[in-house]
């Protein structure tokens, strides 16, 4: 999956515990005193008047060299804007480091008042009331909801609550090796999981695996969604459609013998597997652009949307700012975040990190670089769906891929019906 860490989620109790030591909900605009106004004869003269100090606002966040640069350019010339506010920057190099040190900071009372991260594991914090629903303070700032593309909300929405902004987008994909593709002997690319099935087996040949079966999360999401599944956040872990999807990606490995696994080449993840040419497809994602023009420059590939299974489905997912339930100043967080997704903040991510933006109306601009890439995002727009992964997101997970693997490699007891019934029972919802 797409390389950005994976960060450690709280137990149940430690989360509970700094929802309540993060302080009050009241926003820093409230009124602070409830007595009456003061008269005319006791109230300051403008010129005994104190010019207020600026509001803090405090963002967390865990980035890179190039990605610091991005967030400094986020939040940069906002005091023109917005001169009441000033914005306090709390970088962490790595996502470990941030998951241990933002927990402690607000049981502490000293927390952020936004943080950034990702909806892939971010159902946690949203089911135990660590996060702000934002649906009250968007108008407030003016925020425009709309610019935003619209599949990106899914996976920071429950219940009909909005709880965080997307700030970038991606996606998923399939890739092909076109030299692969043109010796296969087929000349219309896959749109449906069958036609995937008959191109795999045409390319498996010469040592050479179909297609890359990474045996995570992300790649087997993939086709839970591509027949109608999805883990609904622990509602539908063992629904018929998921059930045909998993057992779908496990009759790659044992029924149709077209697929290989990068722990079975001693590979960390799929991208490189694909780049090594020991597999001719790989249920990827954009940034495998990128990743080829160092790994493997003469590789050319063919990026396209994710075949259809039962329906037209494929993953949309970004990174968010969200504003803590603890924050005592939510509506300039939320002015903050307005400014940060300006038009101009997101063109610069574009241009300094490589990100494809959340806002709509400038994906043609990340495309003009990634020409390829546009059938992959226009079906994102139209067919893009969250991860959505249970509340024990991390336990979950391992759970599932560790099942997937004794079913694959160990002729495990377990069939997926009663695997994914096992895990309906740990971690559905009650």
């Amino acid at each position: 999956m797409k390389k950005k860490s994976w960060f450690s989620l709280l137990s149940a109790v430690l989360l509970v515990t700094l929802v309540s030591a993060c302080g009050t909900n009241s926003n820093s605009n409230s009124t602070k005193d409830q007595g009456s106004s003061p008269s005319a004869s006791t109230a300051p003269s403008p010129s005994q008047e104190e010019k207020k100090d600026p509001v803090e606002v405090t963002m967390a966040y865990w980035a890179n060299a190039s990605e610091q640069k991005n967030f400094e350019f986020m939040v940069n010339g906002l005091e023109r804007q917005y001169p009441e506010i000033k914005v306090v920057m709390q970088q962490y190099p790595t996502s470990d480091e941030f998951w241990k040190a933002v927990p402690a900071a607000i049981a502490a009372g000293v927390g952020p008042d936004i943080i950034a991260m990702s909806d892939e594991g971010n159902y946690e914090y949203i089911a135990k009331g660590v996060l702000e629903p934002l649906d009250e303070w968007i108008p407030q700032a003016g925020f425009d909801k709309s610019r935003i593309a619209a599949s990106l909300y899914k996976g920071w929405t429950d219940n009909g609550k909005l709880y965080g902004i997307p700030y970038d987008s991606s996606t998923s994909m399939l890739s092909i090796n076109k030299a692969l593709f043109d010796k296969s002997g087929i000349t219309k690319y896959p749109e449906t999981m069958d036609e995937l099935v008959e191109l795999a087996k045409a390319m498996t040949k010469d040592g050479m695996k179909g297609i890359v079966g990474s045996i995570d999360p992300f790649h087997i999401t993939q086709y839970v969604h591509a027949f109608g599944g999805d883990w609904n956040f622990g509602k539908t872990i063992n629904s018929p459609e998921n059930i045909k999807g998993v057992q779908f990606f496990t009759d790659l490995f044992l029924k149709e013998k077209v697929a290989i696994a990068p722990i079975e080449v001693g590979a960390p993840w799929d991208g490189e597997v694909f780049a090594k040419e020991k597999g001719a497809m790989s249920t990827g994602g954009p940034w495998y652009v990128g990743y080829l023009k160092e790994a493997n420059p003469n590789l050319q590939l063919i990026a396209l949307p994710m075949p259809k299974g039962t329906v037209d489905a494929q993953s949309a997912y970004s990174h968010g700012l969200s504003i803590l339930k603890g924050s005592k100043n939510k509506l300039e967080a939320m002015k903050v975040i307005n400014y940060a997704l300006r038009d101009e903040a997101q063109l610069n991510a574009i241009e300094g990190v490589g990100y494809s933006p959340a806002v709509s109306a400038l994906l043609p601009k990340y495309l003009e670089q990634y020409p390829e890439l546009k059938p992959v995002f226009d079906n994102m727009e139209k067919a893009g769906m969250p991860f959505a992964y249970p509340q024990e997101t991390k336990m979950f997970n391992a759970d599932l891929v560790k099942g997937v693997e004794e079913i694959i490699f160990k002729g495990g007891k377990k069939t997926v019906e009663e695997l994914l019934n096992e895990l309906q029972k740990n971690y559905g919802q009650k």
